[in-house]
């Protein structure tokens, strides 16, 4: 593969974050406030909303809200639905413990949320729940103004148009510090020097031909983590929604028609709109699944609107990088927050669970670097590591995309069985993982969709589990 002419600048800031998502914004003012005078920057590939956060179909985000006097509920329904993934009870706790802080935190900004007629706000039960703690707030570009607003008033600096292509290091598993950053519309490489980085990249669901994760996203996080060496942790574990194909409304399987012996499995699949992963109603999506046609297309029985063609469709995860209770990752001087941080939740997760996350974690792990870097000496000679390659070939690239994206949407669904043509499409992956003569962006996706297929927990949806794993 044609590799592009690279040129290359240099940059140095105190507190690199990676990504202009809900936690990678709230990561950036987190980190301006204990040390105002450290230079934060915030690198995203686009100065509008975009991604789950702000520019999801709903024009909405629910965030779970545990009062104080409900947190220990929330943190046990929480480490219940972990199984069979991985889940940290203090990383439960964290969220019940912030959960107040970071309901005010979204007060302050003014931001639509749904109440009452007395004006008080009204609370809903998330999926997998019954009980009504999580709040809504819709307006998601009113919300992301308000957000950079606050993060430009405090003196963040942003970079838009670029992309993190590799985590600056001189080793994998070395200290990380800063990262090599892409145009996504030409130019040269920039290399960014950090005393500390945030992961904020975003989740897996751009690795699927069909995804409703909004627009934006690259699928490169769990490669660029998986190169550096962060420990990854509940990768195969995504939220996957079933949707009509033509107009991607959303279809929960406990409306169709099934056979009375099912019936309490429909009726338990409706009190969640994700499928879920060890789960007696599990039973229903994997069933789906067996009957896909060619193109991935189900035709199922609606009791009330006939015969619907249905497609399972990507919607975040729930793994990325291990982190602690500080948002620390496996390697020094790397954070992470969002959809590319994992062990506050396992397999399944509460509705609302994910902002509250991003929020409480992105607090977390920026208030963490700055407290870090602080304490750190600049080291301006330091080397960023190796520079990544960059294919020359745009059509080469949308040509390997398209196709990785149709082979994830074959293979890398929630129960698939191994077979000789699974193997050879994850041999395939394998093969330009680590083909030095790739270019950068397609090692990564590579990566990254290695991380969801093959890891152990794949074909987990239909196992139960006596409890979650340490």
């Amino acid at each position: 593969m044609r590799h592009a002419r690279q040129t290359q600048t240099y940059l140095d800031t105190d507190i690199l974050v990676l990504g202009a998502g809900l936690a990678g914004l709230r990561a950036a003012i987190a980190a301006k406030h204990p040390a105002p005078g450290l230079r934060v920057t915030v690198v995203s590939p686009c100065q509008r909303p975009s991604g789950s956060s702000f520019a999801n179909r709903n024009n909405a985000l629910g965030v779970q809200a545990p009062a104080p006097d409900q947190a220990k509920d929330f943190v046990a329904e929480a480490l219940r639905l972990a199984a069979p993934g991985l889940a940290e009870p203090q990383l439960a706790q964290a969220l019940a413990q912030n959960a107040p802080a970071c309901l005010d935190f979204l007060l302050s900004l003014g931001l639509a949320f749904r109440r009452e007629p007395s004006g008080s706000l009204r609370f809903f039960p998330g999926c997998f729940s019954t009980t009504p703690r999580a709040v809504v707030f819709d307006g998601l570009a009113q919300a992301h103004a308000a957000l950079v607003a606050q993060a430009r008033a405090l003196g963040v600096a942003f970079i838009h148009g670029h992309e993190a292509l590799r985590l600056a290091q001189e080793s994998p598993g070395a200290r990380v510090s800063g990262a090599w950053l892409a145009p996504l519309r030409g130019g040269g490489l920039l290399g960014l020097r950090a005393r500390c980085t945030v992961a904020a990249l975003g989740g897996p669901a751009p690795l699927f031909a069909r995804r409703i994760c909004g627009p934006g996203g690259s699928g490169l996080a769990y490669g660029l983590l998986a190169e550096a060496g962060a420990q990854l942790v509940n990768t195969a574990y995504l939220q996957w929604f079933w949707v009509e194909a033509k107009s991607r409304a959303f279809v929960n399987p406990g409306e169709l028609s099934w056979p009375p012996h099912l019936a309490q499995l429909a009726l338990a699949r409706l009190q969640h709109c994700p499928m879920a992963f060890g789960l007696p109603d599990a039973a229903l999506d994997l069933e789906l699944l067996s009957r896909q046609e060619p193109g991935g297309i189900v035709h199922a029985q609606h009791p009330a609107r006939g015969t619907l063609a249905l497609a399972l469709a990507a919607h975040a995860g729930n793994g990325g990088a291990l982190i602690n209770t500080q948002g620390r990752t496996s390697l020094p001087g790397l954070y992470a927050c969002g959809e590319c941080a994992s062990g506050m939740h396992g397999a399944n997760r509460l509705g609302g669970a994910m902002v509250l996350s991003a929020l409480v974690f992105g607090a977390r792990a920026g208030q963490a670097a700055a407290e870090t870097a602080a304490q750190t000496a600049p080291s301006p000679d330091q080397s960023l590591g190796p520079q990544p390659a960059i294919s020359a070939d745009p059509a080469a690239h949308r040509l390997f995309l398209r196709g990785l994206r149709r082979g994830m949407q074959r293979f890398g669904l929630p129960g698939t069985a191994y077979s000789p043509a699974r193997q050879a499409f994850a041999a395939r992956l394998q093969a330009v993982a680590e083909d030095a003569r790739a270019g950068q962006r397609e090692r990564l996706l590579a990566r990254s969709a290695l991380a969801v297929q093959e890891a152990p927990e794949t074909g987990a949806l239909a196992r139960a589990s006596g409890g979650q794993r340490a």
